[in-house]
C-alpha cells in the first residue's frame, strides 16, 4: 500500500495539469494611456497633424481615453481624439487613431491614424 502513495501523487499532479494548467497568459497587456501618448509622439503623421491644428489653435492636444481592456483585447480604435482648451476639439481638427498588439515585437503600435 505505501508503494502507491507517490504513484497516486503524481497521478493528481497530471490531472490537475490537464485540466487546468498553469494560468494562460493574457493575449495583450493593457494600454497604457502613457504608452498611447507616446505613439503618437512618435508617429510622424501623428506629430504632422497636431502641428497643423496647434498652428490654428495652441490649446489643441491629443486626449486619449481608452476603454476597459478587461478583455485583453488586440485592437483599440480611438474617435475624436483631439481636444482644444479642454473641449472636443472642432470637426476639422479632429482624428482618430487603430492601436493594434503586434505579438512579433510583444508592443502595442499604430495601426492606422487618419485625420
Amino acid at each position: 500500500m505505501r508503494h502507491r502513495a507517490p504513484f497516486a501523487g503524481a497521478a493528481v499532479f497530471a490531472f490537475g495539469l490537464a485540466c487546468g494548467g498553469p494560468p494562460r497568459r493574457p493575449s495583450a497587456p493593457a494600454l497604457t494611456p502613457q504608452t498611447a501618448g507616446g505613439l503618437l509622439n512618435y508617429s510622424g503623421e501623428a506629430q504632422k497633424w497636431l502641428t497643423y491644428v496647434r498652428g490654428q489653435d495652441p490649446s489643441c492636444t491629443y486626449n486619449v481615453d481608452l476603454p476597459s481592456q478587461k478583455t485583453h483585447q488586440t485592437e483599440i480604435d480611438l474617435s475624436n481624439i483631439v481636444v482644444c482648451g479642454g473641449h472636443p476639439a472642432p470637426i476639422q481638427y479632429q482624428a482618430d487613431v487603430s492601436f493594434a498588439y503586434d505579438a512579433a515585437t510583444n508592443a502595442w503600435v499604430i495601426k492606422r491614424f487618419s485625420s
